[in-house]
């Protein structure tokens, strides 16, 4: 029986050294030399909203943001740029949106950012100017149907391109079906159709076909007709591309 417990107590031993030298093997394999340690990305908190409408030649005071990282306090840093005439910073004289970019930086080189979306535009009374912020409906042959998808989207913007010429600009000739109901971004947009009014209240337009910049398909937007008592305007636009015919409905933001 002694001889046995001691076998026994010996048995235990060898398991319990064999266990410490995987231990003490994997201990030295895995050495991370020191360098694991704990980050904290910098989280950003804009003040105000995170899209802001103003009027055109209107006052524009940037509510700014704030980061933290870990309970601390980050410097941010502020840029912004147009979206459409490619002007930098907020100038309220000049229509487009305007994407302002917050960003910050914790001490291990790691970024954080936010973005506000001011929409810098005039209202025009659509009967001696179609400029305006429009919500976007859109429909697609062949079945022209109403999808959630292509509704309430914002914003299409029509813009003056020279103040008492009665030419304009739309941002979206297709009313922003592909940049905002697909998501694809701002180079999704057909761009670059020129507005040539008339004679608004009969209806009379002259329009320079848009551009995808993504692309290079074409589009030309037909039977463009204005509705100044209910804020609308409804196009037709026509893509050289299958499926390419789109039924647009603008209706006006007011702010």
């Amino acid at each position: 029986m002694l001889i046995k417990k001691e076998n026994m107590m010996k048995n235990r031993l060898s398991i319990i050294i064999t266990i410490a030298g995987l231990l003490s093997s994997c201990s030295s394999n895995m050495d991370t030399g020191g360098v694991s340690r704990l980050t904290y990305f910098p989280i950003i908190t804009m003040n105000g909203d995170a899209e802001l409408l103003v009027p055109l030649d209107s006052t524009f005071e940037d509510p700014g943001a704030t980061a933290d990282a870990g309970g601390s306090s980050v410097e941010v840093a502020t840029t912004a740029s147009g979206t459409y005439q490619g002007v930098d910073g907020v100038d309220t004289s000049i229509p487009d949106n305007y994407l302002v970019t917050y960003s910050a930086q914790n001490d291990d080189g790691f970024d954080g950012t936010a973005i506000r979306n001011v929409w810098v535009a005039n209202t025009g009374d659509l009967i001696n100017s179609i400029e305006g912020l429009y919500l976007a409906n859109v429909q697609r042959t062949p079945n022209f149907e109403f999808l959630p998808q292509y509704t309430d989207m914002n914003y299409v913007l029509i813009w003056q391109t020279d103040v008492g010429t009665g030419t304009y600009e739309i941002s979206h000739a297709l009313g922003a079906y592909y940049d905002i109901g697909r998501g694809f971004g701002p180079n999704y947009a057909a761009r670059g159709a020129v507005i040539t009014a008339n004679d608004i209240p009969s209806n009379d337009f002259t329009i320079a076909q848009a551009v995808f910049p993504i692309w290079g398909n074409t589009v030309d937007i037909t039977d463009f007709q204005v509705d100044p008592e209910n804020k609308q305007i409804t196009f037709t636009g026509t893509g050289n591309f299958g499926n390419g015919v789109f039924q647009v409905q603008l209706t006006q933001v007011q702010f």
